[in-house]
């Protein structure tokens, strides 16, 4: 079962999520969402394990006028995509159980949403040691 977390990153705050895939097959994050500043590698590290093991498959879709980015948004202290979007970083985690991927994503706007850079993934053992490691290095590129 493939399992994903959502890290973003805006004003120097690292939101961590878990992300569930739906009945309908597209992926949306949780209403829980860590809020992280200046979090030690191992800290981060943690708070993604956690999200991996909250992520779930076949969770009812939810209706076209959801709001189903409400939850990071408020995290974030923001009161729209567009806003957050500015000044965002975005990096996934995938877990099939036995190998994991950490992918960057590059900011297209609010309305381009993130768009997954797979050339730069970082494929591991899951889970790795290093993984907060990991996805800092690739949010501070990203920045």
């Amino acid at each position: 079962m493939k399992k994903l977390a959502a890290i973003y990153e805006r004003k120097g705050k690292l939101f961590v999520t878990a992300s569930h895939q739906t009945k309908a097959g597209f992926w949306i994050d949780d209403e829980h969402v860590a809020c992280l500043s200046q979090p030690t590698d191992d800290e981060l590290g943690r708070a993604i394990e956690m999200a991996l093991d909250r992520s779930q498959n076949g969770v009812p879709t939810p209706p076209p006028d959801a709001r189903i980015d409400k939850p990071l948004l408020a995290a974030a202290g923001v009161g729209s995509w567009a806003t957050f979007m500015k000044l965002s970083q975005h990096v996934s985690v995938v877990s099939d159980g036995i190998s994991l991927k950490v992918t960057p994503h590059r900011n297209l706007g609010s309305k381009g949403g993130f768009e997954p850079e797979a050339d730069l993934a970082v494929p591991s053992a899951n889970p790795p040691s290093n993984l907060g490691q990991i996805v800092a290095d690739l949010l501070s590129r990203a920045a």
